[in-house]
């Protein structure tokens, strides 16, 4: 296929804010990363990232300086300007988990995308924003994505974030102003990303099911055997991580236990 010109041209323009920002933002973030070789430097590869915080994307997309496009759920872009913010600045493109038929648009962006060299695509396995320490289930839509596009999944587990407060206030329900204060309040913060061990997909169980590979049930099989290799490679990136760094949630609870001293103290 011909490449377009006018597309490269375009493209470039719309990057620009990302770019950038991205490069602003580096300035005021403290991120490390751990075994930064598992981060392949000339093949496209699937990122699968824990969600703690509404800052994941940018944060990830300053500290490695990779090319990543994000899947996030189409209700993050619910108008124009969170539509300009999730596209322009955190580089996601929507997937709609009710309407699949607008998926088509995505998948063929996605399609595209996945044609360029050292590009690399971000997930968020628990599915929605988790404020605990504890990981959720697993979803199977990386290791579906794995399995369809037969790209590897590299587990990145960031330790340390800034969680959003668990408050029914609009300034923290507003997906916006959450993103915005949570870039805040995430900026200077000792920040730890950890790389873990690629997981293939054409090597789990591909191969002595390949006769039965048009059975339902077998798909299932693959898909729950990539998934089960992704949980028990985070379970011990976490584990790494809280040895070394100590558990996120004791802030969490320093600051419920100030809470609570305080509220006793006004009454």
């Amino acid at each position: 296929m011909v490449p377009n010109p006018f597309k490269k041209i375009s493209d470039f323009f719309y990057s620009i804010p990302r770019v950038l920002f991205i490069n602003f933002y580096k300035l005021f973030i403290r991120a490390k990363i751990f075994n930064k070789k598992g981060i392949p430097s000339d093949k496209p590869a699937i990122f699968a990232i824990n969600h703690s915080a509404d800052a994941d994307p940018l944060i990830l997309l300053a500290a490695t300086r990779k090319k990543i496009f994000f899947l996030a759920e189409s209700g993050n872009f619910g108008n124009w300007i969170s539509n300009f913010f999730m596209r322009k600045f955190a580089n996601c493109i929507p997937i709609f988990k009710n309407q699949f038929l607008k998926n088509s648009r995505s998948f063929k962006e996605l399609f595209n995308v996945s044609r360029e060299k050292n590009v690399f695509f971000g997930i968020f396995p628990e599915g929605e924003l988790n404020k605990k320490n504890k990981l959720k289930k697993f979803k199977k839509g990386a290791a579906y994505f794995s399995y369809k596009t037969k790209l590897p999944i590299i587990p990145v587990y960031m330790h340390n974030m800034n969680k959003a407060p668990d408050s029914k206030k609009w300034l923290w329900t507003n997906r916006i102003s959450r993103g915005i204060l949570s870039l805040v309040r995430n900026s200077f913060r000792k920040i730890h990303i950890f790389i873990g061990e690629p997981i293939y997909p054409a090597a789990r169980r591909i191969k002595e099911d390949f006769k039965n590979l048009a059975k339902p049930e077998t798909l299932k099989e693959i898909l729950n055997d990539i998934n089960e290799a992704l949980e028990d490679e985070f379970f011990s990136l976490k584990t790494e991580a809280d040895e070394l760094f100590g558990e996120e949630d004791r802030e969490e609870l320093y600051n419920e236990i100030a809470n609570t001293d305080a509220s006793k103290n006004g009454h």
